[in-house]
């Protein structure tokens, strides 16, 4: 991000303190993370760098991890940017006056036990509401974990704010996150950072008692720090809005949505953890449709549509058609993504007379240059990944290329050494020089033809020559339907967006 962005951050919504607090009041942590969810919320925070003063408030404790503790929030010798309450729920009204009384404008309820359990938690929410209207607060929550911004301070990589339970945290980058679920909010952390998703900001969003999904979404519709939005949805309160809203994000920042509701037991399921009533699941589809909005149920997709979408808005790389290349060095991988490529609308064309004579020229004769690709195993992973996908970005033939037969050299090597075969210093070399001759050529590549190419093999992310992928910002994929879907995303978004020749 550079400086012009960050000084077009929306420092006027009443959001940006709640993302960017100088000084933050804790209630619910003590000195035992084990048995205390509050207390590893607080570690998270100073885990995370924070720069701004803490200010735990605990009745019996003079010290907090490290932090003078105050009786009461009525103490504390200024008045903080955000309260973060992690506290039995009844005594949740109380603490908010005193908050109310020390100027408090912004909070974090962790706090459950409100719509989701029936008649007293809706008059418990009650009671909160005027108590945040009689002293103009405005609070996340309640029943959440609060907020995760990677861009706390865009100066330092590695500082963030983190007020979620999980201690995971993903690589920052330009994916903003809206859950109503805790667990979609932070749980993914940990498959985020194997499989290259980036994101900046998550939040967990809980009942939307006082800020709302509409809120977050227009947040994130003027935050340059956010270029891609996804969405975990039990309800919709203001559902008009939320159209016209997302229509006009849609075109210019990709939304990627999963609702949860739309069956029975889910409906069910859905009551007891927010307190929400869903809807149908046929209004959903045509409310996402009418926005462009993209939808899925599977949060593996989910992510992965996230991070191809995150891809091609920090490159701007996004298709100018519907022809794909299939590279592969085995069959039956290939015939599986042709097959799913033209099932999803895709197309795989045969190529030229001119294109497959120039590509004979560097596979074995028993190897097929019509589309796909088929190298039949040859082992000139220079060919396999950079000079065939060169050859087809120059012919004009294709919009996107997909290739398939990453392996990890690493570990290829391990297992010969470990057999008792001797291995010498060309062979320790070949990882090393695929690794020059292909990432940063590659991403070069991509951005002078604006042509997407997509790596998959068949090992999982955490073999070191997949991180490597990830860590050159180059999309590789563990399984070989994954890529073929994320194809049709972007090429969905693409014809969206305008980006047809």
């Amino acid at each position: 991000m550079n400086n012009k962005d960050k000084n077009n951050l929306p420092k006027d919504h009443f959001l940006y303190k709640i993302f960017n607090p100088d000084s933050i009041t804790v209630f619910g942590a003590n000195n035992n993370l084990l048995t205390t969810m509050g207390s590893m919320q607080l570690r998270n925070i100073i885990a995370g760098g924070f720069k701004g003063r803490i200010y735990p408030v605990h009745p019996r404790l003079s010290e907090v991890q490290g932090y003078k503790a105050y009786k009461s929030v009525l103490d504390l010798p200024e008045t903080p940017d955000l309260a973060f309450l992690i506290l039995p729920p009844m005594v949740i009204p109380e603490v908010m006056r005193e908050c109310g009384e020390k100027g408090i404008k912004r909070l974090i309820i962790t706090s459950g036990g409100f719509r989701e359990i029936g008649e007293d938690g809706v008059e418990l929410s009650q009671k909160v509401t005027q108590i945040a209207d009689t002293y103009d607060m405005r609070f996340v929550g309640p029943n959440c974990l609060g907020i995760y911004n990677g861009w706390y301070d865009p100066e330092v990589q590695d500082t963030y704010i983190n007020t979620m339970w999980i201690y995971e945290i993903p690589e920052r980058g330009n994916i903003s996150i809206a859950s109503q679920s805790g667990t979609i909010a932070c749980h993914i952390f940990w498959h985020c950072q194997d499989w290259g998703v980036k994101v900046g900001k998550s939040l967990s969003i809980g009942n939307e008692l006082n800020i709302d999904i509409l809120d977050y979404l227009e947040y994130f519709r003027r935050d340059p720090q956010t270029q891609v939005i996804g969405l975990y949805l039990e309800e919709i309160k203001r559902g008009r809005e939320f159209i016209e809203l997302a229509k006009r994000i849609t075109p210019e920042k990709p939304i990627v949505a999963i609702y949860a509701g739309g069956t029975e037991a889910a409906e069910r399921s859905i009551k007891s953890h927010t307190g929400a009533m869903g809807g149908n699941q046929k209004i959903y589809d045509a409310a996402f449709k009418e926005t462009r909005i993209i939808s899925t149920t599977s949060i593996k997709d989910f992510l992965y549509y996230l991070r191809t979408l995150s891809f091609a808005q920090e490159n701007k790389l996004f298709m100018k058609g519907e022809k794909i290349g299939i590279i592969t060095d085995s069959g039956g991988s290939g015939s599986m993504m042709t097959k799913t490529t033209e099932q999803l609308g895709l197309k795989v064309p045969r190529f030229s007379e001119k294109l497959q004579s120039t590509i004979r020229e560097k596979i074995p004769y028993t190897a097929s240059a019509l589309n796909p690709i088929d190298v039949t195993f040859d082992t000139n992973f220079i060919n396999l990944f950079k000079t065939f996908p060169k050859i087809l970005m120059e012919s004009g033939e294709v919009d996107a290329i997909i290739v398939y037969g990453v392996f990890d050299f690493d570990d290829v090597l391990k297992t010969m050494e470990e057999s008792g075969m001797e291995i010498d210093d060309e062979m320790r070399q070949i990882g090393d020089m695929i690794e020059r001759a292909v990432f940063k050529p590659m991403k070069r590549l991509m951005k002078k033809y604006s042509l997407p190419v997509f790596y998959v093999g068949p090992m999982p992310y955490r073999f070191e020559w997949y991180q490597k992928f990830i860590s050159h910002e180059i999309p590789v994929f563990d399984m070989w339907d994954a890529p073929t879907k994320c194809l049709k995303i972007l090429y969905d978004y693409s014809q969206f967006r305008g980006t047809f020749k």
